[in-house]
């Protein structure tokens, strides 16, 4: 199932389309441990702050122990993510670069 919508902030600002999908897959992580995605965010081709809040704005509706996969290209998502979801009680598991930019995954523990 997939949806998709628009930000209050890309509305007023640019109109930058976040996709979210809760299609489950698996991943393996660097370290070797395979994990199931449960929640994925796309936030390609968008600025600050958006793939933050699209991260918290998910977060706070998943379960205790599912998966996000944040797919951003944006550099400084890299740096303020998993530093955010830290004061969200959260877990970032990994950061992985891809061709078009990085997925970053995040289990919720709260």
């Amino acid at each position: 199932m997939k949806q998709q919508f628009t930000t209050w902030w890309a509305w007023l600002l640019r109109k930058e389309v976040i996709s979210i999908s809760r299609e489950l897959h698996s991943v393996e992580l660097p370290d070797g441990e395979v994990v199931r995605v449960t929640h994925t965010v796309d936030c390609m081709d968008t600025s600050c702050p958006r793939p933050q809040m699209a991260a918290m704005n998910m977060l706070e509706t998943m379960k205790k122990g599912n998966v996000l996969e944040l797919i951003t290209d944006n550099p400084t998502a890299i740096e303020t993510v998993p530093a955010l979801v830290m004061t969200l009680y959260c877990q970032h598991l990994a950061t992985i670069h891809t061709d078009d930019g990085w997925c970053i995954y995040i289990r919720k523990d709260d």
